[in-house]
């Protein structure tokens, strides 16, 4: 969504407070939370900029802790009636709901704009909130992609890329949520989640998977026979319907990898690949290169079964007179920090290849 576009919800927003004759910055907004069609804005625009958002299902949440409901489809939902009986038997359509919880997972960024950087890019004064602001679709829309996929992995976690200990500890992405995730859970034990049937949480709880590794234990490179005992691990009710587009997500690097050894065939495919003229469908799916994605990884599922909520009150602060920013020569000290939250909304709906080998250069 273009810039002006947002600019442009800030202004409405102005109008409905009768800020009409103002020309629109962050200070308008300072120290209040964001209006949810402006939240939503940004959501939007960043999930044009970062691929795995836009692949999947995000919403905006109205509470901390919501659970949002899930329907799934059984293998048999019917029952037989004796002549001259009573239809008794429930029907055995499941329900379940996909459970937010961003309670204490807080997260902010500063962007500190410099004065004179600003003049060189030739932003007039009236320009400033909107520079700003674009810096924090794209910084928000970075970080987001990254904690989606790798906070709290197994491997490859974002402390491992240089972030803090406690993204790791704060956050549960998509990849750990399909390791094995103890969050959706009842007063009982058992898992809230859609199954394919009344299955206990031990069962449940993790997406199944598939440990890439030779009889000794060490990780082994993707391959053709991989990417079928992928497939074949998958339910065909979700691989074979209409209602679910299961792809192939791994790193871009091990995408790579596999087509360079599709280079090697002495056959029209071989020449394909390398001239760019053929995308590539391991049986007819779809392998993606997903930008963060962690190159010990891989998973075969719909990427809308993705989940990801954003608490509806964003906040957004900022400063303009202390001792940093006159010392610094800065225009500002800016603030804005969201809460939010990963799920993934069918467990069995994906699998999850864990130990592949690093690709080499």
């Amino acid at each position: 969504m273009a810039t002006n576009d947002t600019i442009a919800a800030v202004r409405r927003q102005n109008e409905l407070a009768g800020a009409t004759s103002k020309d629109i910055g962050l200070a308008e907004l300072d120290g209040f939370q964001l209006p949810r069609d402006l939240t939503e804005e940004f959501l939007d625009r960043m999930q044009e900029g970062i691929e795995i958002l836009g692949m999947a299902d995000t919403m905006v949440l109205e509470r901390l802790e919501m659970d949002v409901p899930q329907f799934g489809v059984p293998q048999l939902s019917g029952h037989t009636r004796d002549e001259e009986g009573s239809r008794t038997e429930n029907s055995a359509a499941e329900s379940g709901a996909v459970r937010f919880n961003a309670t204490d997972q807080q997260y902010y960024i500063l962007v500190e704009p410099n004065r004179d950087a600003l003049k060189n890019t030739h932003y007039g004064p009236d320009e400033f909130g909107q520079y700003i602001i674009d810096e924090f679709i794209e910084r928000y829309g970075n970080d987001l992609g990254l904690i989606a996929l790798r906070a709290a992995c197994s491997d490859a976690n974002l402390q491992s890329i240089g972030g803090a200990a406690s993204l790791d500890n704060t956050f549960t992405g998509w990849i750990a949520r399909a390791e094995g995730d103890t969050q959706s859970v009842d007063d009982q034990g058992d898992s809230t989640r859609v199954g394919l049937e009344d299955t206990a949480t031990a069962d449940a709880g993790s997406m199944p998977a598939i440990a890439n590794t030779d009889g000794s234990g060490n990780p082994q490179a993707i391959d053709t026979a991989l990417f079928n005992q992928t497939i074949q691990t998958l339910d065909p009710r979700y691989r074979e319907t209409d209602a679910y587009d299961p792809v192939l997500m791994t790193s871009p690097n091990q995408v790579q990898n596999y087509a360079m050894s599709l280079t090697e065939r002495e056959d029209p495919l071989g020449s394909a690949v390398i001239f760019g003229d053929s995308d590539i469908t391991p049986f007819s799916y779809d392998l993606v290169g997903v930008n963060g994605f962690p190159d010990e990884y891989m998973m075969f599922t719909d990427p809308d079964n993705f989940a990801f909520g954003l608490f509806e009150e964003m906040e957004l602060e900022q400063t303009t007179d202390t001792d940093k920013v006159h010392e610094q020569k800065l225009h500002s000290r800016n603030w804005m920090e969201a809460q939010f939250d990963f799920q993934i909304k069918e467990m069995q709906a994906g699998v999850l290849v864990t130990d592949l080998q690093t690709p080499s250069a």
